[in-house]
């Protein structure tokens, strides 16, 4: 290949050089704003949960989720504990109902008022505590009251003022089922609640998600354009030694040079050398500049 050749050559492979130069850069500016893009979306998703922990702390959503779960579990135990007094009741009615037809009720002959009858016995029982009394007399205030009791028991039912077993049992389930209405509703107010944070959050838990699925896609624009840099750099490599090597043909590459420099060194190195060795020789400012290279 002759020399017009060559130059031909070389100015088409400086071209491409040229180009590729361009392209590298701007492959290389490309990767790293997708890779700083990536960066950023991963420090508004660190800041979204930041958030999210804030609103749990400010609205006290551990101690919420640690009541209902508390209330949920007195809850269940009261719904238990009311299967069992309904069945305890079922049985007591039926034992009510038994007495009835075995122990037939005798009419009760009223010869005083319950209430002045209940006031009657308080009375009694303050004078046979706080009087010295007779025997005898002890005796009679006893019998008044335990008549007066049977009055009261025979109108009320069975039990000293009508606390039979049957009213016992229905009062306890009365009651019960009052507090189990009670603790429903306190845990239809903590779900509210709950549920109402849990919005907040999922507003902001969207948000997370778009931001993933963007710093996904910058990264994965960030690898293939590290890749596509990289091939560029090898491309370029490789036109940078035939530009290398089309100068070697034309006797001016850099290293052909270097070397052509190098051996004059050594040359003149060599000159001055030998005359140091000759006597009276003098030593110009140019030949100490040249041993300190």
């Amino acid at each position: 290949m002759d020399k017009e050749a060559v130059r031909e050559e070389l100015s088409k492979i400086r071209s491409e050089i040229k180009k590729l130069k361009h392209e590298f850069s701007s492959s290389r500016n490309e990767k790293e704003e997708h890779f700083n893009k990536g960066e950023e979306y991963s420090k508004e998703i660190n800041k979204l949960y930041e958030e999210i922990k804030k609103i749990e702390v400010d609205t006290n959503l551990d101690e919420i989720n640690n009541e209902l779960e508390a209330t949920k579990k007195e809850y269940e135990e009261l719904s238990k504990r009311m299967k069992d007094l309904e069945v305890q009741l079922n049985e007591a009615k039926e034992r009510e109902k038994d007495k009835k037809i075995y122990n037939p009720k005798k009419p009760v002959i009223k010869t005083i008022s319950i209430d002045k009858a209940k006031k009657e016995i308080k009375k009694l029982d303050l004078k046979l505590q706080t009087q010295v009394l007779s025997l005898e007399k002890e005796s009679e205030l006893i019998k008044k009251i335990s008549k007066l009791k049977s009055i009261i028991g025979e109108s009320e039912g069975d039990g000293f003022f009508g606390e039979n077993e049957y009213k016992t049992i229905k009062k306890k389930l009365s009651s019960s089922r009052k507090k189990f209405f009670q603790l429903e509703k306190k845990i239809h107010s903590l779900y509210k609640k709950i549920r109402l944070i849990s919005k907040e959050k999922k507003q902001l838990y969207k948000k997370i998600d778009n931001l993933r699925n963007l710093k996904k896609e910058a990264y994965n624009t960030f690898r293939t354009t590290k890749d596509k840099y990289s091939d560029i750099g090898k491309t370029l490599k490789e036109f940078y030694k035939k530009e290398e090597e089309l100068l070697s043909m034309l006797g001016e590459s850099q290293i052909q040079k270097k070397k052509l420099a190098d051996k004059k060194l050594k040359t003149k190195q060599k000159e001055v050398e030998e005359n140091l060795l000759k006597k009276g020789k003098t030593l110009t400012t140019e030949d100490l500049l040249l041993f300190q290279k």
